[in-house]
């Protein structure tokens, strides 16, 4: 399966260009600055922006099926603070509606999402104390997320959106929970078992047009 990839050069990113490869699969990893994938062997990369749908329309077309991890990397205390924009409030939803306009111009159907659980579907199952963190201080990067959903679910595409809680950089177990309910085990995964998770969803995906929420 030939696969390309937007938000590649995050976390989960390049964890899952990896798993790819690992699992046999062509990655194509889209990124502003493909220096930053150098360390990951048997990809290709794609110079682009996900703003600019010219660059996106361009990447789209030759592969099977598209998986968005796209994030803000804008630090929010350093915004309250002050501090310099360094990344759109809203690229998660214009990112995706380039990506979403690509793919019906090429006719490829399949895509998977990663978003983020509290979103959507699951936003009555947060904690307390995380929807509090999250509209003092994650408001901006959550509205982001709720508007891409919303543009995934409108679409005609065959989409999965998974949503998993809070991540870490541990090793990966497989002994993940999938669950279209909302249901959770854990408050945290490693970015390697979602990796893993959304490699399995390449070949006979039984969550299609459906939000899982992912946990440890």
């Amino acid at each position: 399966m030939k696969v390309i990839m937007f938000g590649s050069t995050g976390g989960t990113g390049r964890a899952t260009l990896r798993a790819l490869v690992a699992a046999g699969h062509q990655a194509t990893a889209f990124a502003r600055d493909p220096a930053k994938l150098s360390g990951i062997a048997s990809i290709e990369t794609v110079r682009g922006d996900v703003m600019q749908p010219a660059d996106v329309a361009g990447a789209v077309p030759g592969h099977d099926m598209v998986i968005i991890t796209l994030g803000n990397s804008q630090n929010p205390f350093a915004l309250m603070l002050g501090g310099r924009r360094t990344t759109a409030p809203n690229v998660c939803e214009v990112g995706t509606r380039h990506i979403v306009s690509a793919m019906q111009s090429a006719s490829i159907d399949r895509l998977v999402v990663v978003t983020a659980f509290g979103i959507g579907d699951t936003r009555s199952r947060l904690p307390f104390a995380f929807k509090l963190f999250y509209r003092a201080v994650l408001r901006e990067h959550m509205a982001d997320k709720e508007k891409q959903e919303a543009l995934v679910k409108a679409s005609r595409l065959d989409w999965t959106l998974v949503q998993p809680v809070g991540l870490t950089d541990g090793p990966a177990t497989s002994t993940w929970l999938a669950d279209t309910a909302g249901t959770i085990r854990r408050q945290q995964i490693s970015r390697a078992d979602v990796a893993a998770f959304l490699v399995t969803l390449i070949d006979g995906d039984p969550y299609s047009r459906s939000t899982v929420a992912l946990s440890g």
